[in-house]
């Protein structure tokens, strides 16, 4: 709800019209959501747990798109959208930790959507957000280094790096899991190194 512009009263009027269509469902760690190559139908909202989203390049590599957290849809739109007339999926959806939550038929919640006016804004902020995400990681992809890279993860996703593999950031940041080693071991070094600069008292604060 608080990454994207909506209110709460918003967000749990929603909540409230989805109630009557979600199922629970629960995944563990490295079961697939949704899969590449076959047609997308359902939202999956997520009460706990992380998952990612992704594709494979022309030569099979697991190319990481983003990362969904609790309380967010992990969802795929052009993918759900192209599912309406039976087309596969592009994007995969893979957990990354053990995850609980809900399913929605994507079609009966279009349906609802078409009824209800909060629900058509409410989609409207996310789409929103989710077009200046991709913009900004598209910018972040072609114009900055690793390590920046690396400080934007950070700063999109607090505290997730701890919950997730090396090996999923690594893909997001678009490195190998080696240099990403590096990255972090560099980045650690800096940090001791800034400490020791610091006067005895201030290091004692």
């Amino acid at each position: 709800m608080k990454r994207i512009d909506v209110s709460e009263d918003a967000y749990n009027h929603v909540t409230n019209i989805l109630a009557a269509i979600a199922k629970p469902f629960h995944v563990r760690k490295g079961e697939y959501l949704q899969r590449a190559g076959t047609p997308a139908t359902q939202v999956h909202w997520l009460a706990s747990g992380v998952a990612r989203s992704g594709f494979f390049n022309r030569e099979g590599v697991e190319v990481t798109l983003r990362f969904y957290r609790e309380g967010e849809s992990a969802t795929t739109l052009t993918d759900l959208i192209s599912g309406e007339s039976g087309q596969p999926a592009v994007q995969f959806l893979i957990a990354e930790t053990p995850i609980h939550g809900f399913t929605l038929d994507w079609k009966t919640a279009s349906d609802l959507r078409a009824q209800h006016e909060v629900m058509q804004n409410y989609h409207l902020n996310i789409a929103m957000a989710g077009l200046q995400s991709m913009a900004q990681r598209a910018y972040s992809s072609g114009e900055t280094s690793a390590q920046e890279r690396l400080t934007a993860f950070r700063e999109e996703y607090p505290g997730l790096e701890a919950r997730i593999s090396q090996r999923a950031i690594a893909s997001y940041l678009g490195i190998t899991p080696q240099y990403m080693s590096r990255l972090r071991r560099e980045a650690e070094a800096g940090a001791e190194a800034h400490l020791e600069d610091q006067p005895a008292h201030a290091r004692q604060a």
